[in-house]
């Protein structure tokens, strides 16, 4: 279905571009592409990327025109990952190649003109989940200076059955009819990670208990989205644990529009909130900028 919305596309809306990419070998069995936009500055950021797809679905294809204006509107180099999918790949091997994705770019981003002090890391969807999972525990664990934002679109922050005692509203209002379903959604998970405890923080991020250190964080939601309120909630926590956190709401919109192969550029919408969304990375790390000595 992505890869039949992204053929149906005879034009998205800016593009081509001038930004270049290549294909990048991080392991041998796990490879990703590197977008690289037009910069004049000598302090390139570099943010390692997770598509969405429920972390069943997509792929760097798929993702490739939101790559593509993206890394032109923001000037940020982009490190589009093909992670392994499951259900022949189950968690945590999808999680584990984001860690060693971040990993590779902290030692070779330089190599291909990047700043390793200045990542981010991002995602849409199931690949918001591995962003925000994988910056929690590279912050817990190290400290991840180099970190400099997380960017996490319409993400998946917690597992409906994580706690029966509060159900998400959104899964029931925007059961069906609205791009992603609560069964599909439901099903997603137990591809993903069917012998997992639904409360463990490695596949809900909002169960963690002590945050850690983590950088300026953007999340974004959408009304009609049954990942709505759990992303909202997400934010809401990040804040209270003194995180600094921008959350942007889509009131008109469904999931992950922004970033969606079918509906990328397509819609004012969109193709406002991607600039809108650049423009917070830019003044994110303009500021980590100016604070550097």
């Amino acid at each position: 279905m992505m890869m039949t919305a992204l053929k149906n596309r005879e034009h998205i809306n800016g593009l081509p571009n001038s930004v270049q990419a290549e294909r990048i070998q991080i392991r041998p069995d796990l490879s990703a592409r590197l977008y690289i936009p037009e910069s004049q500055s000598s302090k390139r950021s570099l943010m390692v990327y997770l598509h969405g797809g429920g972390w069943v679905a997509g792929s760097v294809e798929t993702l490739d025109p939101f790559c593509r204006l993206f890394a032109h509107a923001s000037g940020v180099m982009m490190l589009s990952v093909d992670y392994r999918l499951a259900p022949e790949s189950p968690y945590p091997a999808a999680l584990n190649d984001a860690l060693d994705a971040v990993r590779w770019a902290t030692l070779h981003g330089a190599a291909f003109g990047a700043d390793a002090s200045r990542l981010c890391v991002g995602g849409d969807s199931a690949g918001g989940n591995l962003a925000a999972v994988a910056a929690n525990l590279l912050c817990a664990e190290t400290g991840a200076s180099n970190l400099k934002a997380v960017m996490l679109l319409c993400p998946v922050t917690d597992h409906p059955n994580a706690d029966p005692n509060t159900p998400y509203v959104s899964y029931f209002e925007n059961a069906i009819g609205l791009g992603l379903e609560a069964n599909t959604m439901r099903w997603f998970w137990s591809q993903y990670a069917q012998q997992i405890n639904p409360a463990d923080p490695k596949i809900s991020p909002l169960r963690t208990k002590h945050f850690p250190n983590l950088p300026p964080t953007l999340i974004t939601t959408s009304e009609y989205d049954v990942l709505r309120d759990e992303g909202m909630a997400y934010a809401k926590k990040l804040s209270a644990a003194g995180i600094k956190v921008t959350h942007m709401h889509a009131h008109d919109m469904n999931h992950n529009t922004t970033a969606s192969p079918g509906t990328v550029a397509r819609f004012a919408q969109c193709d406002a909130q991607l600039h809108e969304i650049a423009q917070w990375l830019r003044r994110t790390l303009s500021a980590v900028e100016s604070s550097e000595p």
